[in-house]
């Protein structure tokens, strides 16, 4: 997102017009850095830059780990260079391995144009050469791959990318694997400890970064932050999601990242009351939701009220399925 300057006169400004429904809080498409987003870019950028073979970004589900891919993807190329090729590969849940099927998925992952025709073994070079190409014109050599949901990799998966990084490898190209799922992606590099899988393990899994939900009362702050200030739609218009949703209250000053204590107590108060206990992890998908509803329903498009109260956050909260979704933790 590109952080708007806000040091024009407020009052002066017109509300920009959009359609009912697209908004960006309102269709959900949009990316904000967090603490958390911000630990796995400095976790992640010093394994490149120490052309490390991969590592492991775990977490348990709706956490954000998905979201903040799709951030980094966004903002590795302004440190890395705009020619490094970056993919996202969606590791889909299979009953039993299959190359050709395997190797499609990584076609796909990469944007190749052609992803079914041939057998396994021609995909697969058409992968390399295209992987070969896309290394060489980036200046780095280099290519990184996300690999997202890889908890549903098997061992016959990974000696299949192993091949492909060995290949690769020989060719003068270094291949960087982000392992991004959930916590069986530690179970599966124990396995492959005590089954001496060494190989494996020292290609993709040495490396390891816990990705956590919001967690303190500076995590929220943050997070609230990022639509008071560094969020803006539509592009180029200096309306920040908090300012298009609370026009009013944001030219007297009034900011959703004020909010931040309000909101931390209500959850708490909440988890008390439904006989939660242990420390606060409110995981991302959580945290958005809440801050949505908010601004739809309570903001300029809604009921319009004079500002938020700690009664509109908890029915914030509890509209965000938060709550409940702690029993099944």
């Amino acid at each position: 997102m590109v952080q708007p300057s806000f040091h024009q006169n407020l009052q002066d400004d017109q509300r920009p017009y959009v359609p009912k429904g697209s908004h960006p809080i309102e269709t959900g498409r949009y990316l904000i850095a967090t603490n958390e987003i911000e630990r796995m870019y400095q976790i992640i950028s010093q394994w490149i830059e120490n052309r490390s073979p991969g590592g492991i970004i775990h977490g348990p589900p709706r956490i954000g780990k998905t979201r903040a891919i799709n951030y980094l993807m966004h903002i590795l190329p302004t440190e890395f260079g705009i020619k490094m090729p970056i993919f996202n590969i969606c590791c889909r849940s299979y009953r039993l391995p299959n190359e050709s099927v395997f190797f499609e998925d990584l076609l796909r992952g990469v944007g190749h144009g052609i992803i079914h025709t041939g057998k396994a073994s021609i995909k697969r070079e058409r992968l390399f050469k295209f992987l070969l190409q896309k290394g060489i014109t980036s200046e780095q050599n280099r290519i990184i791959f996300f690999m997202d949901d890889a908890q549903n990799l098997t061992e016959t998966h990974y000696n299949w990318l192993m091949d492909l990084y060995n290949e690769l490898d020989d060719a003068g190209i270094s291949l960087t694997v982000m392992l991004v799922g959930q916590e069986e992606l530690l179970h599966r590099r124990l396995a492959f400890s005590q089954a001496k899988k060494a190989q494996i393990i020292g290609r993709f899994m040495i490396h390891e970064h816990k990705f956590e939900g919001v967690k303190t009362l500076k995590d929220l702050k943050v997070c609230l932050a990022c639509y008071d200030t560094e969020s803006e739609y539509p592009e180029n218009s200096n309306w920040s999601f908090t300012r298009f949703f609370f026009p009013d209250q944001f030219v007297q000053g009034a900011r959703l990242e004020q909010c931040a204590e309000d909101l931390y107590e209500v959850v708490w108060r909440l988890r008390k009351e439904n006989g939660l206990k242990g420390s606060i992890e409110i995981p991302m998908q959580y945290v958005t939701s809440t801050i949505q509803y908010a601004l739809r329903h309570f903001g300029v498009n809604g009921l319009h009220v004079e500002w938020l109260t700690q009664a509109n956050w908890k029915e914030a909260i509890e509209q965000s399925g938060y709550i409940t979704a702690e029993f099944y933790q």
